[in-house]
């Protein structure tokens, strides 16, 4: 496919199947076309989080949550990866974000 939607698409079914390496594959295709794309850099950042690559999830993640602030699900990532590495001041900052933006998530 051609399409940067259908791409990112297709990288985050394969990303749910848990196959890291081919996902972001998929998402570095996506991101020639949509570089500025919140969505696209929060799939990344989340690869990264399932390959234990922490400081480059935090990056990805940070620069989805620049491109799009009030995206519950960026700060709601970014609190899981602060909470894996330890950092819990900055996991609860993040939660609470989070939570602020979409207080009716279940």
């Amino acid at each position: 496919p051609k399409n940067a939607k259908t791409i990112l698409a297709a990288g985050s079914i394969i990303q749910d199947h848990s196959d890291m390496d081919v996902a972001l594959i998929k998402y570095r295709v996506a991101a020639v076309h949509t570089p500025n794309s919140a969505q696209l850099w929060n799939n990344i950042g989340m690869c990264f989080f399932g390959k234990t690559k922490y400081v480059a999830a935090i990056a990805c993640l940070k620069r989805a949550l620049y491109l799009d602030p009030f995206e519950w699900i960026i700060s709601y990532n970014l609190g899981l990866v602060h909470l894996n590495t330890g950092q819990y001041a900055s996991a609860f900052h993040y939660f609470s974000a989070s939570i602020n933006l979409k207080p009716d998530f279940p």
